[in-house]
C-alpha cells in the first residue's frame, strides 16, 4: 500500500474532453488505451498539470482521459554519429517526463518511440497522431554548431485531421548540459501552447536519468537499436538475422548503462523489454523472470514512475500472481483512472483474491465504455455464477455471446445458467446450435436429451440419448438416462426391457440387477426382487441401498428369518442407519418379539435420517395391532445430468465437514488415552512412567476413538462413492454442463479426495503405532478394556487420598533493633559497650555516639583501658533498650 499511496499522490493532470477517437484493443494488455469517444483524445488545449490530483486514498471511479501524444523520432542534422542516440533518447526522455510530469497520456507503448522517422511536414505528422490516436504530436531535431549540441521541439496539435504548429522551442549549450536544455525547450514549448508550469514542474523536466552522461549516451542508443528490431516484424531469414543482431547490440548497450548508473530506473525497466523482446524472439524461458526482476527493481526506484509501474504489474499478472499484481494496479488505476486496460486487471486481480465485490464494481466500470470488453464480461460471469446470482449471469453471458456469436464456450455456458432457470427451451436451442457447429460428442449429445427430459418431452429425449448411445456404444452412461427416464414416467415394462440390456456392462451390473429388483418390487412380484437384489448384493456388498431393498423384498414376501439374517450382515457395517433400524423393527413384529420390535423402531426414530413410517409402526405395535411395511426401494442412479452432479458436489462437501468432525473427535480420544499413558500433550507429566494400565480412563477413550475411527471409514467409504460418481461423470465431459463455480469445485474434488485418502491412512497408523505399543507396555489389552467398558464399577481405579503436608513453619520473626546513644564527652578514653557478652561498638573520648542493638531487656557493660572485664563485680548493669536510651559515661579526674 505504500507505493500505492506514493503513486496515488502523483500529480495528475484533469484535460478538457475534445473530440473522438476510435477503441482500440492493442496487443499488449497495458498498452495505453485510445480514449473513449467524446472524452479525449480530440483537439483541446491543456489544462495546468496537477489541477485534478487526487486527494482520497480510495480507488477513483473512472473519469475522462487528459489529451494523448506522441513523440516522433528526432531528426539529425548533426551528420555525426555520436548524436545518432539522441534520436530515440530525445523522444523517450520528452515522453517520460511530460507523461510523470505534466500528466499527459501517452502513447507508443512502453518505450514510447518508433523507428519509422516522421516528416516535419502537416501531412506526415497528422498521419503519425492518426495512427496514434494524439491531439499532441512532438517533434525534434539536434545539430553540432561549433562542438556544441543545438536541439529544437516542435509542439503540433492536430484537429480536424490537419495538424498545426503550435510552438517551436531552440536550446543551445555545451552537451554536458543536455538535460537543461532539454528541459528549458520542453518548458518554453508547453508552456506556448498554454500550459501553466510552476517552479517545481521546470525543475523536474529539467531532471538529469543519470549520474553520468555516458549512460543516457549508451541508454539512448540500445533504446535505438531496440525499437530498430521491434520494427523488423518478417519472418524471413535475413530479417530474423538483422533482428536477432540489432537486439545483441541492444543489450550491450543498455546492460553497459545499468552497470555506469544502476539507479537509473529508465534504463532498469528498457533492460526488462529488451529481456521481453529476445523472449518473444525465441529466448530461453528465464528471460521472462529476469525481465520481471528488472520492472520490479525499477518500480522500487521510482515507484511513482507509471510505466515502471506499468512494468511491474504485467510482470505479475503474467506470471500468475495475483497477490503481487494487486498493489500495483491498484496504484496504477488510482494514478490513471482513466486506463481501462488496467482497471480491467485490477478487477481481475480483486477477483482472484477473493474481493468479488469490489471487482464487480471495477469491471462493470469497464463494461460501461466498452461494452465489447469480453475479458472484462467472462470475469464478470464467473463473479456471478461464484455468487449465485443466476439472472445477472444469464445477462452476462447474453451480452457476450451477442459479441462473440461464434463461441461455442459461451454458448454451452448460457445453457448451463439457462437450465438452472428453468429456461429448457432456451437451453436446447443453444445446445443444438453448439451440435450443428461442430461434431457432436457423447456428453454434449446427452445434454441435449436431458434438456428435452426436463422439458417432459420423453420421446425426443429418449431419441438423443439413442444417437448418443451409438456414437459410444461402448458407454452405459446413455442406457442408463433412457432407462431412468422411462422409470420415472412410470413405462416400467420399458424400464425392466431397458435394465435388462444393461446388464451387459460389467461395471454396472449390480446396478442393473438393483434397478429390476426395485421395478420387480413395484409390480409386487416380491420372489423376483428378492432374487435380482440379492445378486446385487453379490456383486456390490457395500451399497446400502440395495441391502434396503432386499431386506424390504424379503418382509415384503413375509420371510422375517431371511430378512433377519440379511440385516444382521447389514447392520454390522450400518448400525446407526435408520432405515435398517425401522425394517429390522418390522422383521422382529414379523416374528412376534415385540419389545425388539420397539426398540428398533424407536431407534429408527432418532437422527437426521429419522423414518416417518416407524411413528405409524410404533403407534401400531403399541396398540396392539399388526404392523404394516410401507417402504420403498430407492432406484440408484449411476448416471445423472448437471442436476444430480451438483447434488452430489454438495454431499461431498458435506462429508468432508462430517469426516473433519470426526478426525477432530478421534484426535481428542486418542490423546486422552495416549495422556493417561504417559505420553502426549494431555499427559499431567513429563516423561510419566505407566506400568499399571489406568483402565478407568483409558477405557471410555479407547472405546470413543474406536468408535469415530470406524465411523470416519465408513464415511470415506461414503465419499469414495461420491467421488466415483463425480469423476465418472468428469471423465465423459458432463462438467460442461455445469455452471462456472461448479466445475471449479468438480476440479478441486480430486484432491479433496486424495487428501482423505491420505488422512485414514495417517490416522489407523497413528492407532496402530502410536498407542497400540504403549497399549501393551501398560498391560492394556482389548479383552480388559472390553471388560471396563461393560463393567466400569468393577474397573474402576480408587485413588487414596494424598496425606495433608504439614504446613510450612515460618522463620522467626526479626527482633527489633534498637539505636541507643553513649555520651563519653566527660571522659579522656575511650569506652567499650558490650550488650549480653558481645561488643556492639566503641565510643571515642570526647564523643556522643550512637548504637544499635536488640530491643528489650538486656545486660550492658561499659568498660574503659585497664578495668575489669565484663562479669566482675560492679561491671554489669540491667538496662531496658529502646530507640533514643541514653548512658553518660562519668570519669574520675
Amino acid at each position: 500500500m505504500a507505493k500505492a499511496r506514493r503513486a496515488h499522490v502523483a500529480v495528475l493532470i484533469a484535460m478538457t474532453a475534445i473530440g473522438a477517437g476510435a477503441i482500440a484493443q492493442p496487443a499488449d494488455p497495458f498498452a495505453p488505451l485510445a480514449p473513449p469517444p467524446g472524452q479525449g483524445g480530440g483537439s483541446g488545449e491543456p489544462t495546468p498539470a496537477g489541477s485534478s490530483a487526487i486527494e482520497s486514498t480510495d480507488v477513483p471511479d473512472d473519469r475522462p482521459s487528459p489529451p494523448r501524444f506522441a513523440v516522433a523520432p528526432f531528426e539529425n542534422r548533426s551528420n555525426v554519429r555520436a548524436f545518432d542516440w539522441m534520436t530515440a533518447g530525445a523522444p523517450f526522455e520528452i515522453a517520460e517526463k511530460t507523461e510523470g510530469v505534466l500528466g499527459l497520456e501517452s502513447s507508443g507503448g512502453p518505450l514510447y518511440v518508433g523507428s519509422a522517422p516522421v516528416l516535419e511536414d502537416v501531412a506526415a505528422v497528422a498521419g503519425f497522431a492518426k495512427l496514434h490516436e494524439a491531439t499532441w504530436v512532438i517533434t525534434g531535431w539536434v545539430e553540432r554548431p561549433n562542438w556544441e549540441l543545438r536541439l529544437g521541439i516542435a509542439v503540433w496539435k492536430v484537429d480536424n485531421g490537419g495538424a498545426r504548429r503550435m510552438h517551436e522551442a531552440v536550446r543551445q549549450g555545451a552537451l554536458p548540459t543536455y538535460h537543461a536544455l532539454l528541459g528549458g525547450a520542453l518548458t518554453e514549448a508547453w508552456t506556448a501552447v498554454g500550459m501553466k508550469l510552476d517552479e517545481t514542474q521546470q525543475i523536474k523536466l529539467a531532471r538529469t536519468l543519470a549520474t553520468d552522461l555516458y549512460a543516457v549516451n549508451l541508454m539512448g542508443r540500445g533504446l535505438g537499436h531496440l525499437v530498430a528490431a521491434n520494427g523488423i516484424t518478417t519472418t524471413e531469414p535475413a530479417a530474423i538475422t538483422a533482428r536477432t543482431n540489432q537486439l545483441k547490440l541492444a543489450q550491450h548497450d543498455l546492460e553497459r548503462a545499468t552497470f555506469i548508473d544502476p539507479k537509473c530506473y529508465e534504463a532498469q525497466r528498457l533492460v526488462g523489454e529488451l529481456y521481453l523482446a529476445q523472449l518473444a524472439a525465441g529466448g530461453e524461458p528465464k528471460l521472462a523472470g529476469k525481465a520481471a526482476g528488472k520492472f520490479a527493481y525499477a518500480n522500487d526506484l521510482a515507484p511513482d514512475d507509471v510505466q515502471s509501474l506499468r512494468a511491474a504489474a504485467r510482470a505479475a499478472i503474467q506470471g500468475g500472481r495475483a497477490e503481487v499484481a494487486l498493489p500495483l494496479v491498484e496504484a496504477l488505476v488510482t494514478a490513471r483512472p482513466w486506463d481501462l486496460e488496467a482497471r480491467f486487471q485490477y478487477g481481475a486481480a480483486l477477483w482472484q483474491t477473493g474481493a468479488a465485490e469490489r471487482a464487480e464494481h471495477q469491471l462493470a466500470q469497464v463494461t460501461a465504455r466498452q461494452p465489447d470488453n469480453l475479458p472484462a464480461r467472462r470475469v464478470l460471469a464467473l463473479i456471478h455464477a461464484a455468487r449465485n446470482e443466476t439472472d445477472k449471469l444469464v445477462r452476462e453471458l447474453e451480452a457476450i455471446a451477442v459479441r462473440a456469436p461464434t463461441d461455442l464456450d459461451v454458448k454451452a455456458d448460457l445453457a448451463s445458467a439457462y437450465g438452472a432457470l428453468g429456461q429448457w427451451d432456451k437451453a436446447t436451442q443453444q445446445l443444438e446450435a453448439i451440435a450443428a457447429a461442430r461434431t457432436p460428442d457423447l456428453a454434449l449429445l446427452v445434454r441435449i436429451g436431458d434438456n428435452y427430459r426436463r422439458n417432459n418431452k420423453l420421446d425426443d429425449a429418449l431419441a438423443w440419448y439413442g444417437r448418443a448411445a451409438k456414437l459410444s456404444p461402448d458407454s452405459s452412461m446413455p442406457g442408463f438416462l433412457a432407462a431412468q427416464a422411462l422409470y420415472d414416467a412410470g413405462k416400467l415394462d420399458d424400464a425392466a426391457h431397458a435394465y435388462t440390456l444393461l446388464q451387459k456392462f460389467g461395471a454396472d451390473r449390480a446396478t442393473a440387477e438393483h434397478a429390476l429388483g426395485v421395478i420387480a418390487y413395484r409390480r409386487g412380484v416380491t420372489g423376483q426382487a428378492a432374487w435380482n437384489l440379492r445378486k446385487a448384493t453379490q456383486d456390490n456388498p457395500r451399497e446400502l441401498r440395495t441391502w434396503r431393498a432386499l431386506v424390504a423384498a424379503e418382509l415384503m414376501r413375509k420371510d422375517a428369518v431371511t430378512a433377519r439374517a440379511d440385516l444382521d450382515r447389514a447392520l454390522v457395517y450400518w448400525p446407526t442407519d435408520a432405515h435398517l433400524r425401522y425394517l429390522s423393527g418390522i422383521a422382529a413384529a414379523l416374528a412376534g418379539d415385540q419389545k425388539l420390535a420397539h426398540q428398533e423402531l424407536t431407534a429408527a426414530l432418532v437422527g437426521a435420517q429419522a423414518v416417518s413410517s416407524a411413528r405409524l409402526a410404533l403407534s401400531a405395535l403399541d396398540a396392539g395391532g399388526g404392523v404394516v411395511l410401507d417402504y420403498q426401494p430407492e432406484l440408484i442412479r449411476p448416471w445423472g445430468d448437471a442436476e444430480a452432479v451438483q447434488a452430489m458436489l454438495d454431499r461431498f462437501t458435506s462429508l468432508q465437514t462430517a469426516m473433519g468432525t470426526l478426525r477432530l473427535a478421534y484426535q481428542t480420544q486418542f490423546l486422552t488415552a495416549l495422556g493417561a499413558l504417559g505420553h502426549g500433550p494431555y499427559a499431567p507429566g513429563k516423561n510419566a512412567n505407566v506400568r499399571v494400565c489406568p483402565v478407568s480412563v483409558v477405557a471410555p477413550a479407547w472405546q470413543l476413538a474406536q468408535r469415530a475411527l470406524r465411523a470416519y471409514e465408513r464415511q470415506g467409504v461414503d465419499l469414495e462413492a461420491t467421488y466415483e460418481y463425480l469423476q465418472r461423470h468428469a471423465d465423459v465431459g458432463v462438467a460442461g454442463a455445469l455452471l462456472p463455480n461448479a466445475r471449479t469445485n468438480l476440479s478441486n474434488a480430486k484432491k479433496a479426495f486424495r487428501t482423505s485418502l491420505a488422512d485414514v491412512s495417517e490416522l489407523r497408523a497413528e492407532w496402530a503405532r502410536g498407542l497400540a505399543p504403549e497399549l501393551r507396555v501398560a498391560g492394556c489389552n482389548d479383552k480388559l478394556l472390553a471388560a471396563a467398558i461393560a463393567n466400569p464399577d468393577a474397573y474402576r481405579t480408587v485413588t487414596p487420598d494424598a496425606p495433608r503436608e504439614p504446613p510450612a513453619s515460618l522463620p522467626p520473626r526479626p527482633k527489633a533493633r534498637a539505636t541507643f546513644y553513649v555520651d563519653n564527652a566527660l571522659c579522656p578514653d575511650a569506652v567499650d559497650v558490650w550488650v549480653d557478652g558481645a561488643q556492639v561498638g566503641e565510643v571515642s573520648p570526647g564523643r556522643r555516639s550512637a548504637l544499635v542493638a536488640d530491643a528489650g531487656q538486656h545486660t550492658m557493660c561499659l568498660l574503659t583501658p585497664g578495668s575489669a572485664q565484663c562479669g566482675d563485680r560492679s561491671t554489669n548493669r540491667q538496662v531496658y533498650l529502646h530507640d533514643g536510651w541514653s548512658v553518660t559515661m562519668h570519669c574520675p579526674r
